[in-house]
């Protein structure tokens, strides 16, 4: 038997019954330099998860309305006043409104945030420049009910995510706790990036992994750890390889296997070596960056590595040798990636100069094309119907409303709901709101005072709905064949239409003509 064959696990190969016997390949001997594998199988070398807890930050499902922007150009505000507990916020669509700061828990949103001209910040700012989005409950307070009205609007809580996540079938409260680590690790990295310091419990999103030291007394310790060149080292062999050479996804169960050197077989003086190194690094607030491709390092990350060797009860000698096969052999890997990574941007430029990309579905694209080629022949329903002056009534109908597609006998305009029942006055308001539900506009909906035109609207939107799925199933048929493929383009197309029709109802302009007729 070959000396490869000797090595493989005593469980590796084909069972009795002819099927495959062995642990998924991950190409783990291929991503990572060969120095990182002898430091994973070290006796004095511990999985993270025995130091710490790990947990992902937030999936919303909707990150573009949960997380809201400082807003600090008074240009575009419209001249809102600023008020004690109080914040002038930036959301979805641009929407820019006032919402209570006890709504509001500082986060943030995006490790590029972290990143400027002089390299990455070592610490998370002490003012944020987003919040989540985590509403008290009760009565919707400042421009909150607006806001929440321009998200069922713009259909956000029509999301699988955000439906899952609701609290008590209230979609824009979610019920997932809110993570705010110490300790942060970007979900996505490629090399420079280290572990950021959280001091004033910014909440985190699904971009983040926060890791809470199991023992506080070890914070800082664990901090120094995940900064340095030895973590590095271990997210290129648990984690997992992305389409851009040298990124690693390294989510939760990956990172609770990153190998590092165990704290607790620290001596005292050790540990003082080791913060002592850490606090220069933090003073500098500048995350290290990792080795260059000729194995040159930053005075901060050679410190900080010696340190840490030293305290395992190396000499400084010892630490010397050890480090410089490190930063040889990561140096190695990295100009070979790096190698493969400019090619592989110069083929995606040309991709791109002649409009193709990787990630294109022909579904998605056909049903983007054909909605393009007939979206100036469908009516933005209901706003293409509304004149300027046409009298609303906002009412409150729950998703859980039951809607009665016929007439009945009695108490036609009733409709009920798992509580109370809510009387639009007349079946033609009910048979209003039944649109508007099937466009996705649930939740606070206008409704005409005036039943007549009510009906009127509906009636269109019944007309224009049959001669959409003729339209959208010929222009189809030129880019996709076979009747389930093209049903799926007209579903897709059909999505488009009334995500418009959604995103067309946050504001009314000028009465079009075909409004004015139905007056």
């Amino acid at each position: 038997m070959a000396e490869t064959d000797q090595q493989l696990p005593a469980d590796f190969g084909h069972r009795a019954d002819g099927k495959f016997k062995g642990s998924a390949w991950r190409s783990r001997f291929l991503r990572a330099p060969k120095v990182a594998l002898e430091f994973s199988d070290r006796d004095d070398f511990v999985p993270l998860r025995e130091l710490a807890d790990v947990k992902l930050g937030l999936k919303t499902g909707a990150d573009n309305f949960f997380f809201l922007e400082v807003h600090a150009d008074e240009s575009e505000d419209g001249g809102l006043l600023p008020r004690r507990g109080v914040e002038i916020v930036k959301g979805l669509s641009g929407w820019i409104g006032q919402i209570a700061k006890a709504d509001l828990v500082p986060a943030m949103l995006n490790p590029h945030q972290l990143y400027s001209r002089d390299g990455r910040a070592f610490q998370f700012p002490k003012k944020p420049k987003h919040y989540y989005l985590s509403p008290r409950e009760g009565k919707l307070r400042y421009g909150l009910a607006e806001y929440v009205r321009a998200g069922e609007l713009n259909g956000v809580h029509q999301g699988k995510l955000v439906e899952s996540n609701s609290l008590d079938g209230v979609w824009y409260r979610q019920a997932r706790t809110l993570v705010s680590s110490r300790w942060v690790l970007p979900y996505n990295s490629a090399y420079d990036y280290g572990a950021w310091s959280n001091p004033n419990g910014f909440v985190l999103n699904g971009r983040f992994v926060g890791v809470d030291p199991i023992d506080e007394a070890q914070s800082d310790t664990v901090g120094a750890l995940l900064n340095s060149t030895f973590a590095a080292l271990a997210r290129l062999t648990e984690g997992v390889a992305t389409g851009v050479e040298g990124a690693f996804d390294v989510g939760p169960p990956a990172a609770r296997q990153i190998t590092l050197p165990d704290p607790r077989r620290f001596s005292e003086s050790g540990i003082e070596l080791v913060q002592k190194a850490f606090a220069e690094l933090a003073a500098s607030n500048s995350m290290p960056s990792a080795p260059k491709r000729d194995g040159s390092v930053s005075r901060e990350r050679l410190g900080l590595d010696t340190a840490i060797l030293i305290a395992l009860g190396n000499t400084e000698g010892q630490a010397a040798a050890i480090l410089d096969r490190v930063y040889t052999s990561y140096g190695r890997w990295r100009g070979n990636v790096e190698d493969v990574e400019t090619q592989m941007r110069a083929n995606r430029r040309q991709m791109s100069a002649t409009g193709q990309s990787r990630n294109q579905n022909p579904i998605d694209v056909a049903a983007k094309r054909v909605w393009e080629e007939i979206e100036h022949l469908l009516p933005l329903i209901p706003s293409s119907f509304l004149i300027q002056d046409e009298t609303l009534e906002m009412i409150n109908v729950p998703k859980s409303a039951v809607l009665h597609e016929t007439r009945p006998l009695f108490d036609a305009g009733v409709i009920q709901t798992k509580t109370k029942a809510i009387n639009l006055k007349s079946f033609e308001r009910v048979r209003y709101v039944a649109m508007l539900r099937t466009i996705g506009v649930v939740g606070n909906v206008e409704i005409p005072v005036r039943g007549e035109r009510a009906e009127a609207i509906v009636a269109l939107f019944d007309e224009n709905e049959r001669n959409f799925a003729t339209i959208a199933r010929e222009n189809a048929s030129k880019y996709v064949s076979g009747d389930e493929a093209i049903r799926v383009v007209v579903e897709k197309v059909r999505k488009h239409w009334h995500t418009a029709c959604r995103k067309a109802a946050l504001k009314r302009g000028s009465p079009p003509e075909d409004a004015k007729k139905l007056n």
